[in-house]
């Protein structure tokens, strides 16, 4: 692996009935100060079976730049249906958050489906809530919003802006700098959920290496706080889904909420 760039193709396997999470990555997640960075939009099952997808404005609220000392609204700069999702150009060195927020979508999905979904995402309470309430064989009805960051090093140089939060109602963020690490490091997140810690929510870090994909799986703690061993080298994806009853729109019984952050691990930094 070129230990200064980390340059993606997208996988060569349809996405699966179960692939659903999105995630920002840029071609180039160590680029020069100056450098076009194009971003692109995928959808997969936990960094894998991936699928470009196209700037949607009726989907897109809201997708931010932040750097040391700034915060840019660049929603205007998408363009509708256009691969890569969006480009921008880091001048200065340093870090630079990329973030997105999308709409409101909605599914339906048979009792089976829907039950397998919670299992496979770590919702045991909505699990438990279903059978105890006689709806597990019921049309599991919901709506969903997202929530994505990318964290990128411009020219080789870190400065805090890992430490920026964004305001999203469901977010990750690194209790130390990402990219101020090593392989074989831990490193600590902090899940908030309007803004408070999330305790007992199932989080994956996923590292995509050459040939498959590697997970962790963990949960929160009280605080809700959650340690991620940076194993190898290379591009990360750190991700999780919030569900709760649906109480604002009469057609779902529930609603959730996703969060991916993904960044890269420079190789052989000391």
């Amino acid at each position: 692996m070129n230990i200064s760039r980390y340059i993606f193709c997208a996988m060569a396997i349809p996405v699966s009935a179960v692939a659903h999470d999105f995630w920002l990555q840029p071609d180039n997640f160590l680029p020069a100060a100056g450098a076009d960075v194009n971003v692109r939009l995928f959808v997969g099952d936990h960094f894998a079976n991936e699928k470009e997808r196209a700037f949607q404005k009726k989907r897109t609220v809201r997708i931010q730049w932040f750097a040391t000392k700034m915060t840019k609204d660049i929603t205007a700069r998408g363009q509708e249906g256009a691969k890569p999702f969006i480009q921008f150009s880091p001048q200065d060195r340093g870090q630079h958050l990329l973030t997105l927020e999308r709409d409101w979508a909605h599914i339906e999905l048979e009792a089976k489906k829907f039950n397998s979904y919670l299992e496979h995402e770590g919702l045991k309470n909505i699990l438990k809530h279903r059978r105890d309430a006689g709806e597990d064989n019921k049309v599991g009805k919901e709506r969903y919003r997202r929530y994505l960051k990318s964290l990128m090093q411009v020219g080789g140089q870190n400065d805090q802006t890992w430490k920026r939060q964004t305001g999203h109602r469901l977010e990750i963020v690194p209790l130390s700098n990402p990219y101020g690490h090593k392989p074989g490091d831990q490193l600590k997140v902090l899940v908030l959920f309007d803004g408070k810690p999330l305790s007992n929510a199932q989080l994956e870090a996923c590292h995509r290496g050459p040939k498959k994909v590697n997970i962790q799986s963990k949960r929160t703690d009280k605080s809700g706080q959650v340690a991620i061993k940076l194993n190898y080298a290379g591009p990360w994806l750190v991700r999780l889904v919030h569900m709760r009853k649906c109480t604002e729109d009469p057609g779902y019984d529930w609603e959730s909420f996703w969060s991916a952050f993904s960044f890269a691990l420079p190789e052989g930094k000391k």
